[in-house]
């Protein structure tokens, strides 16, 4: 009889210590049974600012949101042998606490076409969660990148360089209108000082619509000639305080930025992100 209690007793601790074992949680996850709004502690969270994305010569925008699970989408241009504008989705393959409280998040990139460069690419979010470093080009990596907050400030207002005119002409200054119900969000520019006009019609301004979307931004450059009036597809990113605009166009044949070729700096510094600033 005392023998088969013991086995009893034995065997109840073993099953203890294994069901303990398969239900240790990551140190990062948040209690599933309290909180079903996201599976790590940075479930839910999106990070602004600049990284080098693919084949780029300078750091380009970027906007990168964690889902409630795996999922994660990264917002730029990424340039490999294929252009993606926009959504580069990829998945958490592993999620990692060190010592020091910070996460190390690896990402599995989905970039069909390009598997060749594809790697896993391991990020380390801050111990507390201000800030996320890391990656390897040349896929994604990071170069300042800071937590956005959940509520997004507005686009709305005037975005400039205004000590440096000169710099990136197509969108400096660039104003974004307030959208209503009627009208969608528009851009009006003045550039080294005058106003720009519709074509042929001087009474006029020159309109563009623009999307925001949390961080990101769609719009248009604007690039005047004596006959007509390119509209260059940008993109944006503010960063995480709201007060800078960093920006990139997705058409290179007429924008008028700094390139490779460039041999002097007419339109901005060489190797730097263009940035506007909101007056």
């Amino acid at each position: 009889m005392k023998r088969m209690i013991r086995s009893i007793l034995a065997f109840i601790l073993i099953s203890t210590l294994l069901l303990g074992v398969a239900c240790k949680k990551d140190k990062t996850q948040r209690d599933p049974d309290k909180d079903t709004k996201g599976l790590y502690s940075f479930s839910n969270t999106e990070y602004t600012g600049i990284a080098n994305v693919g084949n780029h010569y300078y750091p380009r925008p970027l906007s990168l949101r964690f889902g409630a699970k795996d999922s994660v989408t990264a917002w730029s241009h990424l340039t490999l042998t294929q252009w993606r504008r926009g959504d580069v989705h990829g998945k958490i393959t592993k999620v990692e606490e060190d010592a020091q409280g910070q996460t190390q998040v690896t990402i599995l990139f989905d970039l069909p076409g390009d598997e060749q460069f594809n790697s896993p690419q391991v990020y380390t979010i801050s111990a507390d969660k201000s800030k996320i470093t890391g990656g390897t080009s040349p896929i994604i990596s990071m170069v300042d990148m800071k937590l956005f907050p959940k509520d997004a400030p507005s686009i709305v207002g005037t975005w400039e360089q205004p000590e440096h005119p000169e710099w990136f002409p197509d969108v400096n200054a660039i104003i974004f209108l307030n959208p209503s119900e009627t009208i969608p969000g528009q851009t009006i520019y003045t550039q080294n000082g005058k106003v720009i006009y519709a074509t042929g019609d001087q009474s006029l301004l020159h309109r563009v619509n623009y999307k925001q979307d949390g961080s990101r931004i769609t719009f248009y450059g604007a690039h005047p000639t004596l006959s007509e009036i390119y509209d260059i597809p940008y993109y944006g990113v503010l960063s995480a305080d709201g007060k800078t605009l960093y920006v990139d166009p997705y058409e290179f044949t007429a924008a008028r930025i700094t390139t490779t070729l460039s041999t002097f700096d007419w339109y901005g510094p060489k190797g730097k992100t263009p940035w506007l600033l909101r007056k």
